[in-house]
């Protein structure tokens, strides 16, 4: 049982990660279910989250210069002066999901988006605009990661990315649950609005497809619906996370609309 343990403390350094940027670190810091260990600042970012979170005293940052920040972290990245030592979120189960608790909130379904910077920014479109959660493979899907954070402003920290095994099988159980679910398809008949609609009063999930590929065909048939933001002719498709923050924003104002 020792082994088990000492393995287990292993695993868990391995996996450890810095967040990094201002929102990300102040996000973390304030969320509860996040296991940080090491907070390194500039002297400028501990005055600005001394004021923004009323103490350090039990934080214990390292007062650093700007390059050794950089220097701890992926080439580019720019951290405006805040990095955070993590360990991944807890994961959150597909089955804790109760879509019939509280307003009907929209969620998004990503079929092997592998790209952080998307799944990122995809997460925070969904916390903007009042999304249920993020669900995705865990294959074909990118690892929790500072990038990842950085690119969801911090909205990691608030809206669930839930990882599963096998989307086809999440697909039928939101069905069954009463979720229509709305396939993204730039060559589909039927218009995104137009859509969304006819489904203003029931639970409803994105289903969106990664770059180039788009939607798998086993993918595809599963959807209640196939939909189609109108662009000019002259541009083939949208960035996918482009694409989600359109599909969210639009639901919520045509909801708002009914109600």
């Amino acid at each position: 049982m020792q082994g088990l343990g000492k393995n287990s403390n292993r695993q868990k350094a391995r996996n450890r990660y810095w967040v990094f940027g201002y929102h990300p670190v102040k996000a973390a810091l304030l969320n509860p279910n996040r296991v940080s260990h090491r907070l390194i600042l500039t002297q400028n970012a501990a005055n600005k989250l001394q004021q923004d979170i009323n103490t350090l005293d039990d934080l214990n940052p390292e007062i650093q210069p700007s390059k050794f920040i950089a220097d701890l972290l992926v080439s580019g990245a720019t951290h405006q002066g805040f990095a955070l030592e993590v360990e991944p979120l807890p994961e959150y189960r597909f089955d804790n999901l109760d879509l019939n608790n509280g307003p009907l909130k929209p969620v998004v379904l990503l079929d092997q988006v592998t790209d952080p910077q998307n799944v990122g920014a995809i997460l925070r479109s969904a916390e903007a605009f009042f999304a249920k959660a993020v669900i995705a493979t865990t294959r074909n899907t990118p690892v929790e990661s500072g990038v990842l954070a950085k690119a969801s402003s911090g909205a990691i920290e608030r809206i669930p990315l839930i990882r599963i095994s096998n989307l086809s099988v999440a697909m039928k159980v939101l069905k069954e649950n009463g979720c229509w679910l709305i396939g993204l398809d730039p060559l589909a008949e039927d218009e995104l609005e137009n859509v969304l609609l006819s489904t203003s009063d029931v639970n409803i999930g994105f289903v969106m497809g990664a770059e180039g590929r788009g939607l798998r065909e086993s993918v595809r048939k599963q959807c209640d619906y196939l939909a189609k933001i109108t662009i000019k002719t002259t541009i083939d498709s949208l960035n996918v996370s482009n694409a989600a923050t359109i599909c969210l924003y639009s639901a919520h104002v045509i909801r708002n609309k009914s109600n």
